[in-house]
């Protein structure tokens, strides 16, 4: 599982020197699981989930750690962060999940006889 090292600009405790590690798929059901709520509609009790709580509760499974602090966050550890370092975590989960994704499409073009196209 590839992983990515980022420095933050404020960090928590002084601690700037991050790693993050790209989403599985268990990240995603179970941030899932925990983004859910039990919602009165017209229609009835559905389950709503919250994305932004889906994407903080997947940024805090992919911090590996920050600093001395081990990963997986909660989401009280992640709320200590300055807004600026929250968004460049986020910016660099994105990106590393996008190159992951990347890297399982490539070759997905290819004819059954191995042509191109």
């Amino acid at each position: 599982m590839a992983q990515h090292e980022v420095t933050l600009t404020h960090g928590i405790k002084g601690q700037k020197d991050a790693v993050l590690r790209e989403s599985a798929a268990d990240d995603l059901i179970q941030a899932g699981m925990e983004s859910e709520k039990l919602v009165a509609t017209p229609d009835g009790y559905q389950l709503v989930t919250s994305p932004t709580l889906m994407a903080a509760h997947c940024l805090c499974r992919q911090i590996v750690r920050i600093g001395d602090l081990q990963g997986p966050l909660t989401l009280k550890e992640l709320g200590r962060l300055r807004p600026d370092d929250m968004n460049q975590l986020m910016a660099e989960a994105e990106n590393l999940d996008q190159a992951a994704l990347g890297v399982a499409q490539r070759g997905r073009d290819d004819g059954a006889d191995g042509s191109a196209g």
